[in-house]
């Protein structure tokens, strides 16, 4: 408790001295200090997450938020990131991609459990997926190490292609890290060496991205207003149907299924016990 009233008092003195989150994915991307309803609610849903990976004896999680209401495409998390017990700058800290606020280009980010939740999400929830462990220690160096930059495209888009190389989205980045360490278990010898190959690896083993409707009007303001959400790398099919192939968590989750990759799967909330998740 004592480490928890600390770290509170030391984010509220940043919040004080008006430091800001200048970076997201799946959420409101908001450029503004967090009010101290939301910060308690981030500490709250830190300190349940902390407390159940303590008890699950993992070493790495897979988290998904629910940053964005995405309701209107069949969604409920928006954005997952990966969670090591002992990362070398401190034990269970994010992993992640991140857009910078809005625009075009995106960054990978270390970041603490209540970082996590303090974007303003949708809903303070959180759908935890631990991998087999062989899965975990494989997924372990190439987070903590300099590989998970090496995978990293700057060029972001909200909506980009899963089987496409043009842009990253924080689930994709995710997906073809995870396609790298199952290509390394599967044969050490001739595992994936670029991202296309790693596109084509989990493709091959059955991968369904979720596809999600956009009109011509809303693509049309999107295309306007927001430098994060690009369509160039979308096939001339997709835009004449206006539904768009993407990287979601339900399509991460479904893939980790599919493989057999996962020992565990929980959602915890503010005020509810952990439970085991019924959609993503």
């Amino acid at each position: 408790m004592l480490l928890q009233r600390l770290a509170a008092l030391m984010l509220a003195a940043l919040l004080w001295l008006g430091v800001t989150f200048p970076a997201a994915a799946g959420g409101a991307c908001v450029e503004k200090p967090p009010t101290p309803e939301e910060v308690r609610n981030a500490f709250n849903m830190a300190v349940r997450l902390h407390d159940y990976m303590e008890k699950s004896g993992a070493k790495l999680a897979l988290v998904a938020r629910a940053g964005a209401d995405l309701s209107e495409h069949g969604l409920r998390y928006s954005h997952m990131g990966a969670l090591l017990r002992d990362h070398p700058a401190g034990r269970w800290l994010f992993v992640h991609l991140l857009n910078h606020c809005g625009r075009e280009t995106s960054a990978i980010f270390d970041e603490g459990l209540a970082n996590f939740f303090l974007d303003q999400p949708f809903l303070y929830e959180a759908a935890i997926l631990i991998p087999t462990p062989e899965l975990q220690d494989r997924l372990l160096p190439v987070l903590a190490g300099p590989q998970a930059k090496q995978w990293h495209n700057p060029a972001y888009s909200m909506i980009a292609r899963p089987t496409a190389t043009k842009y990253q989205n924080s689930n994709q980045w995710l997906l073809e890290l995870i396609a790298v360490a199952q290509s390394q278990i599967q044969a050490p010898a001739a595992s994936v060496a670029d991202r296309t190959q790693a596109q084509a690896y989990f493709a091959a083993r059955g991968y369904r991205a979720d596809t999600i409707r956009i009109s011509d009007f809303r693509r049309f303001g999107a295309s306007i207003a927001r430098a994060n959400v690009r369509f160039d790398d979308h096939s001339a099919e997709e835009a004449s149907n206006r539904r768009y192939e993407v990287a979601s968590v339900r399509s991460v989750a479904r893939y980790l299924e599919h493989t057999r990759a996962l020992i565990d799967k929980a959602v915890i909330t503010l005020d509810r016990p952990p439970q085991p998740p019924h959609d993503y």
